[in-house]
């Protein structure tokens, strides 16, 4: 167009600065709107908007903060989704101090904020975990004569649920119900949640039963499986025992990935006996234990000592049906080794091979190290040399156990 003598205007230019913005190529749109200024042109407010939005989208509210300052200095006066826009990027990078100095500018310029923008310094707040700010903020809304919507107060209930601080988040529920807002499937959700990562197991399951009874969807077998997993990682496996009860109270059928969950968490305590009683029930319930089942309870028999326990299991594996993997190799081969039963693990080492399984550097790792650490440093720099020569690519830890024994003069 330019390259024919036709001279872009104010139309053409915001129209191009627009369609950049929504497609998401900021710099394409920041670049054509400095050469639109450049030519003496005015973008509307509708373009900058638009192309704040995009660098906010993008991480970078102070940019778009740059291109709303210059607005107000051309004499263009920012109206309420202008507001939002910058508000809702403030948030996003918790930039809490910008955001809330831009609100109280906002107000101060005439501009009533909306629910929208009371939303989103709520949630800006309660993402931080900061309830008495977001409080104070939802108090204001109110005084305000804005009235909260579902999403206000789904934002508050999942934070304090986050928080712990489930009797408040009950308070703010019944409140959504007596100003006749229908709490949702989120709400009920993060209620679920709140309760079963802090114990109320009974209010748990009266929400499930309440949320049947309306219609509406009750959490899934991957809604429980993640909290159980979570309360496992954390070593509170009586907790995520009593969800997994819950589960199947409810009428849910637990999947292997739970099972295997909770072997794991039982493991992770030293538990073995109810880890062997999960694989039992996992049995029972018609659930097929996989590779990951087997290899968990390896791992758990071989990091307690208990050897010949979980050799055992490894041929029951086998009997079963189910294929080692490297990992389930890689349980057996550390174990072994570190209970001093060097030949018994090289046979395992060629076992592996034989069996076509993929050996890759950290279970050269582990026979390098198991090798060291059992006084046979000959043999370890022997197949070091065989790795190089294969060109093998080591990690750190291979070279800082090479170079431990090798400073140590053992070989």
């Amino acid at each position: 167009m330019a390259a024919n003598g036709v001279r872009p205007n104010n139309v053409t230019y915001n129209c191009m600065i627009h369609g950049y913005s929504i497609s998401g190529r900021w710099k394409e749109a920041t670049n054509m709107l400095r050469e639109m200024t450049s030519r003496g042109l005015v973008p509307d407010i509708v373009t900058c908007g638009s192309l704040m939005a995009s660098l906010c989208k993008h991480g970078r509210s102070k940019e778009a903060a740059e291109i709303f300052v210059s607005m107000t200095a051309k004499g263009q006066k920012p109206d309420i989704i202008s507001y939002s826009i910058l508000l809702h990027g403030y948030a996003n990078e918790r930039c809490l101090v910008d955001m809330i100095n831009l609100f109280d500018s906002m107000k101060e310029n005439g501009i009533r904020p909306d629910c929208h923008v009371f939303n989103i310094l709520v949630g800006a707040y309660a993402r931080c975990g900061m309830m008495d700010d977001a409080m104070l903020i939802f108090a204001e809304m109110r005084e305000q004569g804005v009235s909260p919507d579902v999403f206000t107060y789904s934002t508050l209930i999942a934070a304090l649920c986050r928080m712990g601080r489930l009797a408040d988040a009950v308070d703010k529920f019944n409140e959504m119900t007596v100003v006749g807002i229908q709490p949702g499937q989120a709400v009920y959700w993060s209620l679920v949640q709140g309760c079963c990562v802090h114990g109320d197991l009974v209010r748990a399951k009266e929400l499930v039963s309440e949320m049947m009874n309306k219609g509406i969807p009750r959490p899934n077998i991957v809604f429980f499986g993640s909290i159980i997993n979570s309360l496992c990682k954390e070593g509170r496996v009586m907790y995520a025992q009593a969800i997994f009860d819950l589960v199947i109270q409810i009428g849910e059928r637990p999947n292997v990935i739970i099972f295997n969950t909770l072997i794991d968490g039982y493991g992770l305590v030293g538990k073995m006996d109810k880890a062997l009683g999960v694989l039992d029930a996992m049995e029972s319930a018609g659930v097929e234990p996989d590779v990951v089942t087997y290899t968990t309870l390896l791992n758990s028999y071989f990091k307690k000592g208990r050897v010949d326990d979980g050799l055992a299991l490894f041929t029951e594996m086998h009997r079963k049906g189910i294929k080692p993997d490297s990992f389930a190799y890689e349980n057996i081969l550390d174990g072994l080794f570190r209970a001093g039963r060097t030949d018994a693990a090289k046979k395992k080492f060629h076992e592996m091979i034989e069996s076509e399984i993929t050996v890759n550097i950290s279970t050269y790792n582990i026979i390098l190290g198991g090798l060291c650490r059992n006084n046979c440093a000959d043999e370890a720099i022997s197949l070091f040399q065989k790795l190089v020569a294969m060109n093998v690519k080591f990690d750190i830890r291979t070279l800082n156990v090479m170079i431990n024994t090798m400073y140590k003069g053992e070989f």
